[in-house]
């Protein structure tokens, strides 16, 4: 795999591609670069046909090995690899660790072993299992096995024991990948973990650098699902400042987790360069429809509709808490909407508008808000589909959009522009 930066704007935001995949090799894929989130080696909720009706572009499918490990003993006796076992041979594919749209249980790291929650069970796995695993997957490119499970509140003590095992199990899978007959040209991204702590996370990178690794991943500032989306920028910043500095412009940077808009718009001005689609997911998994602006507005283009106000989940009481908008990511925190219109609401009974005016996806050009409400209120297996068609289709133009704003160094244009809706729809 070939990354190559073609520009870096004033916001140090940076334009990309990646290129030269074994399996594809005429595949160009720009960054700022779009994953897109997969479980059991499928898009949720979306067939094949479905897929094709959302994005026909080339694209980077993310298969988190947690959704996959119970099915790795079949796909090696298959023989061909992850990618035409479910019948997507034309996606590149990206395995990664842990389903970065799912809570990771947190406290439950073993000395040589990391755990993955499956609807089995937890699995113990250590990096000689994991190596085996991903020859078994053949992926395009995969995520070294890392001790990602470190927050804000972790202790000195953890933070420096995810250091010492990423570090290791880095080590391990490097030496494993060049022995393997199967993996030894397949690009393998290392993991910077560290927490919050600028010391730890630059002495992950001085000791990852004798590996001959294709790109990092910064891991370790959230839990994954919604954890993800509560991250406070004041915290992440500095960190993410000091630690970008350290790694070499030569490489891709991947931050995984369904970051909101605001802080991906952020972390694309950092330089960070993959990112993956779980918010989308998320949101639809909770019948949201995106609505925010996904475009590079011209001129002073304002928001058109008055939507529905939305208390910024800080604000929000235990009493106002509303026990429908939990899932299985988040039992005990709140959901911050602001970004989304919830199809559960009766709001949207009568509503006979698309869920975004002027949308050219599937589900608005065919179906009304009120339509989706029934689906959304009823439980219809329909609902999620088309919910997760538009969804992905905002989602996707909206890097659409980033890239452009990079190219034409108005990404700070961009991000005042969600600014505004945010502040919209603050009530």
């Amino acid at each position: 795999m070939k990354f190559t930066v073609s520009s870096v704007a004033k916001s140090t935001a940076r334009l990309g591609s990646l290129s030269d995949f074994t399996r594809i090799p005429e595949a160009v894929l720009e960054t700022p670069l779009l994953l897109l989130h997969t479980r059991g080696a499928s898009v949720p909720h979306l067939s094949y046909d479905l897929l094709q009706m959302v994005s026909t572009e080339s694209h980077i499918l993310q298969m988190p090995l947690v959704t996959l490990v119970d099915h790795t003993k079949n796909v090696k006796a298959f023989g061909k690899g992850i990618a035409e076992f479910a019948g997507l041979k034309e996606y590149l594919n990206y395995v990664s660790v842990q389903d970065s749209g799912t809570t990771t249980p947190e406290g439950y790291h073993e000395k040589n072993s990391i755990s993955l929650w499956t609807r089995g069970g937890r699995k113990l796995i250590d990096p000689q299992t994991y190596i085996t695993c991903i020859e078994a997957l053949k992926p395009d490119l995969f995520q070294a096995i890392v001790d990602g499970d470190t927050t804000s509140n972790s202790s000195v003590k953890r933070v420096r024991r995810s250091v010492d095992d990423t570090v290791k199990f880095a080590g391990i899978c490097a030496n494993l990948k060049e022995k393997s007959e199967v993996l030894k040209d397949t690009p393998m991204l290392a993991c910077i973990t560290g927490g919050y702590n600028i010391k730890e996370r630059l002495r992950c990178i001085t000791e990852l650098k004798g590996l001959d690794v294709a790109g990092y991943v910064l891991e370790g500032f959230h839990t994954n699902g919604e954890s993800a989306t509560n991250l406070i920028w004041e915290d992440l910043e500095p960190v993410l400042t000091e630690t970008l500095k350290s790694l070499p412009d030569n490489l891709p940077r991947a931050f995984n987790g369904p970051v909101t808009p605001i802080i991906l718009l952020k972390l694309v001005s950092k330089g960070i360069d993959i990112f993956d689609a779980t918010f989308p997911w998320l949101v639809a998994e909770r019948a949201g429809a995106l609505v925010f602006p996904n475009t590079l507005l011209k001129g002073n283009a304002s928001i058109t509709e008055t939507l529905p106000s939305v208390k910024s989940p800080a604000l929000i009481t235990p009493s106002e808490k509303d026990g429908s908008l939990e899932n299985e990511n988040s039992k005990d925190e709140l959901v911050d909407r602001v970004f989304e219109i919830n199809l559960k609401d009766k709001l949207y009974f009568n509503d006979t508008r698309p869920l975004v005016e002027d949308c050219s996806c599937y589900c608005c050009r065919k179906y009304s808000r009120s339509y989706i409400h029934h689906l959304s209120a009823t439980s219809e297996l329909q609902g999620p589909i088309l919910l997760m068609m538009h969804n992905l289709h905002h989602y996707i133009n909206f890097f659409r959009s980033i890239r452009l704003a990079t190219r034409e160094d108005q990404l700070q244009c961009l991000h005042s522009t969600l600014e505004q809706f945010v502040t919209s729809r603050r009530s």
